[in-house]
């Protein structure tokens, strides 16, 4: 499990347990590293990583290490997305060649690269790479972004990068299970109705709102699927889920009987490392066909990107 704090050594400009960039801004009032690495993997858009205005932007390159497993696809908001002025005012990726490293089996070797071009849009753009296995029972590998193009910035010349993810490809977490139960239910629809695999059947609520946590013993978590109960009851809209100490919200679309997922909170920068338990709030709700029935869930999914090793 990778430490986020832990020096790795003179390695590049800022080089931290799980990330590296070849050269970052410094900002003194902010902090030194205000405008470092984390910026960039920290899922808050009103941050970002900024290169050093004295050097080039192509060449330019971020770095970090994902576990073992399969690196599936990865997604950038190329620019500084705090609001459109700064997403406008200062360079951002326009092209970039991706390389994938395999560090399971001795010192780090490139197993797969990729040449990716991004539209010059605000927001996260998701891209395709080639599905890659790494890692080994110690170590995982690292994947590397390296820029080769950039859209210029009206203001500023030097590149700023929101957000940086590399998606593992996910699958079932085979030991997933309530940590905590829901904290409100009918009799006659508990909690485990949800995680039955049974779509037929569902937890109900008592009203709008609910909390509950997950667990996956053995799994790095990565997503959760929600699918909602029957017509007559209340659909899930707005979901916070905690993992790891870090908060994300998202808005469910109105889609009654589909499994929708939810990305989990990303730390550094790959999906897939959420451990320990998750704690899911449903903070409000679509109202159902029935307006006294309370919110409730045909199913509840678990998915992994990466297994613990003991």
């Amino acid at each position: 499990m990778i430490c986020v704090s832990a020096v790795l050594g003179l390695l590049s400009v800022d080089a931290h347990a799980g990330f590296e960039v070849s050269s970052f801004r410094k900002e003194d009032k902010l902090g030194k590293t205000y405008y470092a690495a984390p910026s960039a993997l920290d899922s808050k858009p009103e941050t970002c990583w900024q290169v050093d205005p004295e050097q080039p932007n192509i060449g330019q390159w971020i770095q970090l290490d994902v576990p073992a497993g399969e690196v599936d696809k990865i997604s950038l908001i190329i620019g500084w997305a705090k609001d459109d002025k700064t997403f406008g005012d200062y360079a951002r990726v326009k092209a970039a060649k991706v390389e994938i490293l395999d560090a399971g089996n001795g010192p780090p070797k490139v197993v797969a690269t990729a040449d990716l071009k991004f539209e010059d849009k605000n927001g996260w753009q998701t891209l395709e790479l080639p599905d890659t296995k790494v890692g080994g029972e110690v170590l995982g590998g690292k994947v590397k972004i390296t820029v080769t193009d950039v859209y210029p910035g009206k203001d500023f010349p030097n590149l700023a990068v929101s957000e940086v993810r590399v998606h593992m490809k996910e699958f079932p977490a085979a030991s997933a299970a309530f940590a905590t139960p829901f904290d409100s239910e009918l009799p006659t629809n508990k909690g485990d109705l949800a995680m039955d695999n049974n779509p037929k059947t569902f937890w109900a609520g008592t009203g709008p709102a609910a909390a509950f946590a997950v667990k996956a013993p053995g799994y790095g978590l990565a997503s959760l699927g929600i699918q909602s109960g029957p017509k007559a009851y209340a659909r899930p809209k707005t979901i916070q889920v905690t993992a790891n100490q870090a908060t994300l919200t998202q808005v469910l679309p109105d889609a009654p009987g589909q499994l929708q997922w939810v990305l989990l909170p990303c730390l550094v920068g790959y999906t897939g490392g959420a451990w320990g338990d998750v704690q899911v709030k449903i903070v409000d709700s679509y109202p159902g066909d029935v307006a006294s029935n309370g919110v409730a869930i045909a199913e509840l999914k678990v998915n992994a990107g990466s297994i613990e090793e003991f």
